[in-house]
């Protein structure tokens, strides 16, 4: 840990600011309450960040990050494709699980800022899933490997990891189920996904 008194002090920002946007978003979010949420006062969180945006901006790479590495290191384009779709949905169930909060922010915040997260997502994703996912599926439906419309497969591997905790909230009440042990329910889902996507696109 660092004893840089002004980089303890940006990082108490951040992560206040952190919990601040998911729970309130961009336009619900004022510096006070960031300033409130980090027990310091409004012109510290002005000095070291100068606007919401800007600390928002911060804020959504990093975020962005998390959710890149949920991208496996192991994962190969030379794999078959649906094992390489089965390990990503793995890889994402569990790094997912650890924080579900992150899905519902960036599925909100798409939708209510969209030019201004796409400008932030193009600049901080490291892979473009659609290119590391949607040629390979073609190419395995050409060949008759796989069955569908490859843009509807792609769309299906990105439901299955991603609905699951954005759609949490949602979910949990229809079920009537406490979060604990909707986690535990995402867990054993993960065999579910793996079963499912070994099977659902066989011709």
């Amino acid at each position: 840990m660092s004893h840089d008194p002004s980089t303890n002090i940006e990082l108490q920002i951040k992560e206040a600011a952190k919990r601040v946007f998911v729970r309130k978003g961009l336009e619900g979010t004022k510096l006070q309450e960031i300033a409130e949420e980090a027990g310091i006062g409004r012109t510290a969180v002005h000095y070291y960040y100068r606007s919401k945006e800007k600390l928002y901006a911060i804020v959504w790479s990093e975020f962005f990050a998390e959710i890149s590495s949920r991208l496996p290191e192991n994962i190969r384009t030379t794999m078959p494709v649906v094992e390489r779709m089965k390990l990503f949905a793995e890889h994402y169930i569990d790094s997912a699980i650890r924080n579900p909060e992150i899905d519902l922010f960036v599925l909100n915040e798409f939708n209510v800022n969209p030019d201004m997260i796409k400008e932030i997502f193009l600049s901080t994703m490291p892979v473009n899933l659609k290119e590391y996912f949607l040629p390979y599926i073609e190419e395995a439906v050409e060949k008759g490997e796989m069955t569908g419309d490859p843009m509807q497969i792609f769309i299906t591997l990105l439901s299955v990891c991603l609905f699951p905790f954005a759609g949490m909230a949602m979910i949990k009440t229809i079920m009537n189920i406490s979060n604990e042990n909707y986690l535990q329910l995402l867990e054993q889902r993960k065999d579910y996904v793996m079963n499912f996507l070994t099977t659902a696109f066989k011709p």
